[in-house]
């Protein structure tokens, strides 16, 4: 009788470990960005929880300093929507879209933990990175913004898990 006991105590052992392994959550976004003149638009879906905060930054390319930047909530349906007017329109810029655990209200945190520890490694745009000896995870999405010249009719893309920089890239025949 004595190991029943102990197989069953081993596998309730292991069915809380594994519930706690299955609490953690994936995080998806997506979003459009659409760009008219001077202004910018961001249009998206989440599986985040209704009231979630995400960060819309655009950001100068080169010094990475923030030119515009706003904070919206996740709606009931797992939208959100950013828009805002750029002064500096004749540069090109980076748009930075991302959800901050830390920045959440407190019910969100609960879900996600304070510094994105309940967040699942296999969330599209998961980045980490360590600040006064704490470790953050969160999710970020990015955009490169064209420079708006004469005639331009605009831009129509998506956000990406990675920053593609057009400048960067080389027709690899130099």
């Amino acid at each position: 009788m004595g190991n029943h006991k102990i197989l069953i105590i081993l596998g309730l052992l292991v069915l809380l470990c594994s519930g706690c392994v299955a609490s953690k959550k994936e995080v998806k976004m997506a979003g459009n960005v659409k760009t008219i003149g001077n202004k910018v638009s961001v249009n998206g879906t989440s599986s985040l929880e209704a009231g979630s905060h995400i960060r819309v930054e655009l950001k100068d390319i080169e010094s990475d300093r923030v030119l515009e930047d706003d904070i919206v909530e996740v709606a009931k349906d797992k939208t959100y929507s950013a828009n805002f007017s750029r002064d500096e329109k004749g540069e090109n810029q980076k748009l930075v879209v991302s959800f901050n655990p830390e920045e959440q209200p407190d019910d969100i945190k609960k879900i996600y933990g304070s510094n994105g520890e309940d967040i699942r490694a296999e969330s599209p745009g998961l980045v980490k990175d360590r600040k006064d000896g704490n470790e953050y995870t969160r999710i970020q999405l990015f955009d490169f913004i064209y420079a708006v010249e004469k005639g331009s009719a605009g831009q129509r893309t998506i956000l990406l898990d990675y920053f593609n920089n057009p400048e960067e890239t080389s027709s690899g025949g130099e």
